[in-house]
């Protein structure tokens, strides 16, 4: 199986909820996964039975942590800082950003003091 990459701030995320498709195994214990991506990129995996978490490592430094939540057997939503991104298949068919109701009310509020 050729695995896909959804290209994120200049790095490449595996499209995929498994953890052994993600690269090359370096360790594992229990549900607890080390993949190297590329010779400088790391994902630290923990798997549970409805999701993963992942903390992505370049050159030893965390870049950002994600989740990914199965949805069924083809398909999982990534939640990555304030976006969600759907796959379906090893396909990106949908991209929900969330903004920042807290950050309108206080500029609101401070309009009116």
């Amino acid at each position: 199986m050729t695995i896909k990459y959804q290209n994120y701030r200049h790095y490449k995320l595996p499209i995929s909820i498994n953890p052994l498709e993600y690269g090359k195994l370096i360790f594992n214990i229990d549900n607890i996964f080390i993949i190297n991506i590329t010779p400088k990129t790391i994902a630290l995996i923990s798997q549970f039975d409805d999701f993963n978490e992942v903390k992505f490592f370049k050159e030893g430094d965390l870049v950002f942590n994600y989740k990914d939540h199965k949805i069924d057997e083809t398909s999982f939503i990534r939640t990555l800082e304030n976006k969600k991104f759907t796959f379906n298949k090893n396909k990106l068919v949908l991209i929900d950003t969330q903004k920042s109701i807290i950050r309108i009310l206080i500029l609101a509020l401070s309009d009116k003091i």
